[in-house]
């Protein structure tokens, strides 16, 4: 019997182009600096009430700790453009009620509401006057140009520079 046992020793793996899609440090930790991540916030300090159907106007992609590390998310459009097909974690964050006593939100590929057998609703109550935090976190299968968006799907107030959309590739 032989030992077929190898190791592979680089510190970095590049498309043939050039481009550096993966370093290895001295430590072992796995870096891949061009995969798509993002986290995106309102530019807007203030209580907003929105319609149903209303698109959330994510459009701060680089203050604080918001980032957008491929270019792919549009601050102009407020959308998420998948640049390569895969599974994509998503999360949001809706600092929200003011003065409501429910809000719905809904996470929207391609123009439609994600449904499995039935919408995907990111819905909370209130009891009183306290405001308070919305959250919800999703896997999608996506294809190279499909987008991804927020919308109020009922009257729903939130406040922008508390409330947050972020997502990654996951392979």
């Amino acid at each position: 019997e032989t030992d077929m046992t190898s190791t592979l020793k680089v510190d970095n793996i590049a498309h043939s182009g050039g481009t550096t899609g993966m370093t290895i440090n001295s430590s072992g930790l796995v870096l891949q600096p061009t995969k798509p991540a993002f986290m995106a916030t309102i530019n807007n300090a203030a209580w907003v009430a929105a319609s149903g159907g209303t698109k959330l106007p994510f459009d701060d992609n680089s203050t604080g700790g918001c980032f957008d590390t491929n270019g792919d998310f549009n601050t102009s459009t407020n959308r998420f453009v998948c640049p390569v097909s895969g599974s994509y974690y998503f999360f949001v964050i809706l600092y929200s009620f003011n003065s409501d006593s429910t809000n719905g939100f809904r996470v929207y590929k391609n123009g439609s509401a994600l449904t499995t057998r039935g919408n995907i609703d990111i819905v909370g109550g209130q009891s009183g006057s306290v405001d308070e935090t919305i959250t919800a976190s999703i896997i999608v299968e996506l294809t190279a140009s499909d987008y991804v968006e927020i919308y109020a799907y009922t009257a729903s107030d939130y406040y922008g520079t508390y409330t947050y959309f972020g997502g990654h590739l996951i392979g």
